[in-house]
């Protein structure tokens, strides 16, 4: 499997430049060019820009994995603890951003999400509105969300209130256009995002 090294990243040292030539050296060995090359660079911009929206003050670190449709974009980070309590990113994201700032601020709330109250972790599904999976038993993601569930379930519930606006803000979406799928993963304060994208000669 091809597997670049992990490139040190911070919510104030995205690393554009080096994470383009870590692009071309794996495109290189993988075989990826043309417009396959230009989404996947489109991605990993998508992918930094996500986590510096929603996380704010951020250290960890990002890598690419081929996959055998193609390839994982992976960042794994650490949101810096604040000494206030974590509040909506400054951008005010919609759509499916929304959900994953939803999640992500609901899991700020503890230091570990199994220490989240029952009665709280009782409401997520539907104060997480679609896409999100109440996995507080894992020892590794205590919290998941992906962009394929919540396009699934918007389809289901396409008519109901807000719904058919949802779906529309997704389809003008770069990544809901781009990638095969994208999974966020939380324990405590430490995030696993996953880009997936297809390559069409694979």
């Amino acid at each position: 499997m091809i597997r670049t090294d992990k490139l040190w990243v911070s919510g104030e040292v995205l690393r554009i430049d080096d994470m383009m030539d870590m692009l071309k050296a794996f495109a290189a060995k993988a075989g990826i060019k043309g417009k396959d090359f230009q989404h996947m660079g489109l991605l990993t911009e998508e992918t930094l820009g996500m986590a510096n929206q929603l996380l704010k003050d951020f250290q960890g670190e990002i890598w690419l994995e081929g996959t055998a449709s193609g390839y994982d974009i992976i960042l794994e980070a650490d949101v810096l603890p604040r000494s206030e309590k974590p509040d909506v990113p400054a951008a005010n994201p919609e759509g499916f951003m929304a959900k994953i700032a939803e999640m992500l601020n609901c899991s700020y709330m503890f230091d570990n999400a199994q220490d989240m109250p029952e009665d709280l972790a009782s409401m997520l599904p539907d104060y997480m509105s679609y896409g999100a999976k109440d996995d507080r038993q894992s020892t590794i993601w205590a919290g998941s969300w992906s962009l394929s569930s919540y396009r699934d379930n918007l389809q289901r519930h396409r008519n109901e209130k807000g719904k058919e606006v949802a779906l529309e803000e997704l389809e003008k979406s770069i990544v809901a256009n781009l990638a095969d799928d994208v999974t966020i993963g939380i324990c405590g304060r430490r995030i696993r995002m996953v880009i997936s994208g297809r390559v069409s000669d694979i």
